[in-house]
Parts: C-alpha cells; sequence; structure tokens
C-alpha cells in the first residue's frame, strides 16, 4: 500500500503545529467548525491519560443472502455471510487548539460457501485539526483497501485500494457568515479485478481532484445555508482510456440542519443536508457527449409527532463507467421511510428506495441500463448502554431495461454492536457523487 499519503501527513502535521505555537495564548477558537471539534472530543468514550479513545466492535449483515451477484452470475447463488470488525478513534489534544485525529477499522467479510468472495478490509485515516480564534483548519490523508460493491452499473464485489490526501480553510467572518476553501484528491486502483474477461483497472483506475468554495450563512445555530462552487479534474491511468479524462464544473445550494451533540430527531423536529445544483461534466475527447444537469444529495428526517420520524433522500450524480463504449453514466436513487418509537429502548423502521442509471446516448450493452426496486425493514433494539441489536431484512429487485428481465435479490439478517464507533465534526464538504 502507498504510503505518501501518510508521510505527507505527517509532515503537515509537524508544519501546523510550528505555525501555531507561537500563538497558543490567544484562547480557544469560536468557528462553528471548531465548536464540533471541541464537543467531538468532550464526548469521546475513554480516556487514557491524555488520550481520548472511541471503539466498537460490529458484527454487521449477518445472515442469508438470496443472490451475492444479484444476477450477474447465470444462476442465483444463495450463501449465508456476515462481515465482522473493530473500529478505533484515537483523538490526542496537542493543546486548546490542535487536535490530532486518527482512525482505523480492519474488518473481515466471510461468505459461507462463495469462498472468492471472502475478504480482509482494512480503512485507515489521519487528520489534523486546527482552531484557532477565526480561523479553522483541517488536514487529513487516508488509505483504504477494502472489497465492495462497485456500483449499481455493476454491483458485484471488487477489491478497490484508494490514497487520499485533503483539505480545508473555514473563516468565520461573523457570528452568522464564514467562508470555505476545500481541497481532495484520490487515487483508485482495482488491481486484478475483472469482470467477462475484462480488468475494470483499465477503464476504471484514475486520479481525481476537486477544489470546493463555500459560502455559509447561519441564521440560528441549528441552521446553515450555503452555497458551493466546484471545480474538479479527473485522470485515467490507462493510455488507452485516456479518451475519458475529464473536468468537471458545478454550483450548488442548500441547508444544513445540525441538532446539538446527543439530541434526538424527536426533540429537534428536522434534521440532515440538503445540497443541490447544476453540473457540468466536460469529456476532454470530443468523440463524447457532455454531461449537464441537476446533481446533488437530500438527506432529510423530520419528527412526525411525538413518537415518529419520517425519512427522505435523494442523489443524482456522474459516475464513470465500466464500459469502453461510454465515457459515464448518470446515476440517481431516491426514497423515503418512516421509523417509529416502540419503548426508550426500541424501534422500528420501514424504507423504500428507487435506483436507475442513463447512459449518454447508447453507450451501454444491452442489459445494462438499470432500475433498482428496495424494501427494507428494521427492528432496533438497545440491550445495554454500549450495546445494540438490530434485526433487518431487505426485498430487491433489478430490472434490465432493454431486455425486461428481473433479478431478485433478498437478505435477512441482524447487526450487533458493541462500543463507540467514534465521533464525527461537522465541517464543510465537497466532491463529487462516487
Amino acid at each position: 500500500m502507498n504510503k505518501k499519503p501518510f508521510l505527507a501527513l505527517v509532515a503537515l502535521a509537524g508544519l501546523s503545529w510550528l505555525v501555531v505555537a507561537p500563538s497558543l495564548a490567544f484562547g480557544q477558537g469560536d468557528t462553528w467548525a471548531g465548536a464540533s471539534l471541541a464537543q467531538m472530543v468532550k464526548g469521546a468514550r475513554w480516556r487514557l491519560g491524555v488520550l481520548r479513545v472511541n471503539a466498537a466492535f460490529s458484527l454487521s449483515n449477518a445472515g442469508y443472502d438470496s443472490d451475492v451477484f444479484y444476477g450477474f452470475a447465470a444462476k442465483p447463488v444463495p450463501d449465508y455471510t456476515f462481515s465482522a470488525g473493530t473500529a478505533v478513534q484515537i483523538l490526542l489534544p496537542l493543546s486548546k487548539k490542535v487536535v490530532l485525529d486518527v482512525f482505523d477499522g480492519p474488518q473481515y467479510m466471510f461468505y459461507l460457501d462463495s469462498k472468492n468472495e471472502r475478504a480482509w478490509n482494512n480503512t485507515f485515516r489521519g487528520q489534523v485539526h486546527i482552531a484557532l480564534a477565526r480561523v479553522y483548519v483541517q488536514l487529513g490523508g487516508g488509505l483504504s483497501n477494502v472489497r465492495y460493491r462497485l456500483s449499481q452499473e455493476l454491483n458485484i464485489n471488487v477489491r478497490q485500494k484508494q490514497d487520499s490526501l485533503d483539505g480545508l480553510v473555514l473563516w468565520q467572518v461573523s457570528k452568522r457568515a464564514s467562508f470555505a476553501f476545500v481541497y481532495g484528491s484520490a487515487k483508485y486502483d482495482l488491481g486484478e479485478a475483472e469482470f467477462g474477461g475484462v480488468r475494470l483497472s483499465d477503464s476504471l483506475n484514475r486520479k481525481e481532484d476537486y477544489f470546493d468554495l463555500i459560502t455559509y450563512v447561519e441564521p440560528s445555530p441549528k441552521v446553515r445555508f450555503f452555497v458551493d462552487g466546484q471545480y474538479g479534474s479527473y485522470a485515467f491511468t490507462n493510455v488507452d482510456f485516456r479518451f475519458k479524462d475529464a473536468r468537471s464544473y458545478g454550483v450548488f445550494g442548500g441547508i444544513e440542519f445540525t441538532p446539538k451533540t446527543g439530541e434526538q430527531i424527536a426533540t429537534v423536529g428536522i434534521e440532515g443536508k440538503l445540497r443541490l445544483g447544476y453540473q457540468r461534466l466536460d469529456v476532454i475527447d470530443s468523440r463524447f457527449v457532455d454531461g449537464l444537469g441537476l446533481t446533488g444529495t437530500a438527506d432529510i428526517s423530520v419528527s412526525v409527532m411525538k413518537r415518529n420520524a419520517a425519512h427522505a433522500f435523494f442523489s443524482r450524480g456522474f459516475q464513470f463507467s465500466v464500459f469502453s463504449g461510454s465515457s459515464y453514466y448518470l446515476a440517481t436513487a431516491y426514497g423515503g421511510g418512516i421509523s417509529r418509537l416502540l419503548s426508550k429502548k426500541a424501534s422500528l423502521s420501514y424504507d423504500i428506495s428507487f435506483e436507475r442509471n442513463l447512459y449518454p446516448g447508447s453507450g451501454a450493452p444491452e442489459g445494462f441500463l438499470n432500475r433498482y426496486t428496495t424494501h427494507s425493514f428494521g427492528l432496533k433494539i438497545r440491550l445495554a448502554r454500549q450495546l445494540s441489536l438490530g434485526f433487518l431484512a431487505t426485498l430487491g429487485k433489478r430490472i434490465l431495461n432493454s431486455s425486461g428481465l428481473t433479478r431478485n435479490r433478498n437478505f435477512f439478517g441482524f447487526n450487533l454492536v458493541y462500543g463507540s464507533a467514534g465521533g464525527a465534526i461537522s465541517v464543510p464538504g465537497g466532491g463529487l457523487r462516487r
């Protein structure tokens, strides 16, 4: 695994310390991102000297899968499966202004009969948080080596390595207004993954960079409006697939609802984020059609009376295609559901989701214009303060538009979580939907 992002992170951390150390006497920062950082450190589950630690063991998606390949094999392949992992987050406050944040999440994926699908995964991320009086800075990087489902275009397990670097600077101009600059860079490598005798790395290995400039207006501590301008660039590794190289331009607007740490949806009324706008994907090769349209994400929950919450989500964005005849496709997903609090320790939920992919012209081969419909049922029970058990059932249908064929995939199982997986802070974010 490439160690350059980690070494760069260490160098950035050292540089940040040198920059901030002379001004430690100026006191606690008061940006909204800095306040969220303080809450995360304070809310850590365990203390070991100066260290703050969150850790959790999870046994997830343990149960029966009616088709682990969701119709991409000639016949359904049923199997019993589970994923087990331990996530650990370590916070090291170097001062009131500087916090080192390290996360590591090893995981094992098990399949009873499909032995080739078994895998060890790991995700590592390190960040340095710097909270000054009116400026918040975050510098970070990550390494991941994960076997996961590639996309709704090709819903099969593949192994992907990702190296990333990112950073942001937030300037709190006043109590209600702030500006942020966000940068991100990532390299994707699918290794030896194949489908139909074709190496997926040839068509998908790439380097991505994006830049965001964001303006925030915060009329109250729980609501933030924003406008986001973004530029991205995408360079493919294989010289035979450089025709997919592209640039993107986007303008987005939206709103964030940010409850205080520890508040529940039943008490705050509304929670979530909406980010929608127009985006242009400019494919550099003139033989391919450029993409233009509405993209973005929305994920909102609203309390309905005392014990109920309604949930709605939407996502739409450009993704690069595995097929050589098409450089990209437009992926859309939307849906919603409702949950009910049965008691202080139990809740019941139902969600329905719809997904589809759309290609420019006739870029996709026959049989790959997919539509998905999924019904999800869940029962969550808090057995103890740090122990929760969830039973779940998903009923999924995949329809091939061009042929009318239907593929079903159902899952019945449970999740078990012990501990606290780690805190997160409210910070600006960018990047394309991938």
